[in-house]
């Protein structure tokens, strides 16, 4: 497959529009963005693809098709694109793109066992089925998958947490834990390396943090969340960083720690919400949390935390 072909299409059909870049790039992003994506420079987001597709009207399918055959850096774009919508609990987004390319039969096994799990689970967040449907419909697909493609792109990681996060929302904990537990016999961490599937477990740190304050086995969320703190700076990675804080606030208020030592945890959390843009997180924190948010902390104290 040609390298640029992607961007010559785009190109075209801007200039069958009589397009110019400016144009075409207004509202959507920079006109050297848009340059580059034309002369195969860079392969642009599922985001920035959308409104593209929309202003050149033509189905967002009509790119990914052209993109997804053969095309390993832009499966890994489409993988990252979608787990960033569910970050931000964009569950339309990623159940509308999951569902069309669905529709594609030419795909590769693991690829299309990845849009099944995302199909599933935003099905369940948008409440088009239920939390046992759900959980009935991952383990299948789990159990089905031969084993050599569930560990692509650590598939099968992946999807026991989804199994572990659901039954922790149905506070069936024993499970919840269990498949945690699962997890952790089969995963090997590699900081060394900083793969991607040791980011990807920061998450499950999370969940397994979360469960275990649900549980109100508060101790033992500490130690997690401490935990994933730890692997957090040993990764150089943020994403995560504000949950475990918040989550570590959530256990010092129900130990009844110095109302300094909970503020300061909050005002973590939302400095690592606010610098990631975790719109809904930082909303949800300022608004319940405001009376531990009115203490001033620091900078330095942050900063001191930081490096």
């Amino acid at each position: 497959m040609e390298k640029n072909i992607l961007g010559t299409e785009i190109s075209k059909l801007r200039k069958e529009m009589s397009l110019t870049q400016k144009q075409l790039c207004e509202g959507i992003c920079t006109q050297p963005t848009i340059s580059m994506i034309e002369n195969g420079s860079i392969i642009p987001s599922l985001d920035i693809l959308t409104l593209i597709a929309l202003k050149l009207k033509k189905p967002l399918e009509y790119f990914t098709d052209i993109l997804l055959f053969n095309n390993y850096d832009y499966l890994k774009q489409f993988v990252f694109d979608i787990e960033e919508l569910t970050l931000k609990q964009n569950f339309e987004s990623v159940h509308n793109i999951v569902k069309k390319e669905l529709k594609n039969n030419k795909h590769e096994e693991w690829f299309r066992t990845f849009l099944h799990w995302q199909l599933y689970l935003s099905s369940f967040h948008l409440k088009f089925i239920a939390i046992d449907e759900a959980i009935i419909n991952i383990k299948n697909l789990l159990n089905k998958t031969p084993k050599i493609i569930l560990q692509k792109y650590f598939l099968n990681i992946r999807m026991l947490n989804t199994i572990a996060f659901l039954y922790a929302l149905k506070k069936d904990y024993k499970n919840s834990i269990l498949y945690f537990n699962k997890i952790n016999e089969i995963y090997k961490p590699d900081y060394s390396r900083k793969l991607n599937e040791d980011v990807y477990y920061l998450r499950i740190q999370y969940n397994r943090a979360k469960t275990l304050y649900d549980m109100g086995e508060y101790d033992l969320a500490i130690s997690s969340c401490l935990q994933g703190i730890k692997n957090s700076l040993s990764l150089e990675n943020m994403s995560i960083i504000g949950n475990f804080y918040y989550y570590l606030g959530q256990c010092y208020e129900k130990q009844n720690y110095h109302k300094d030592q909970i503020s300061i945890m909050y005002q973590k959390a939302l400095f690592f919400f606010d610098t990631l843009n975790r719109n809904l997180y930082s909303q949800i924190l300022r608004k319940e949390k405001s009376q531990y948010l009115r203490n001033i902390v620091l900078w330095c104290n942050i900063l001191n935390f930081i490096f």
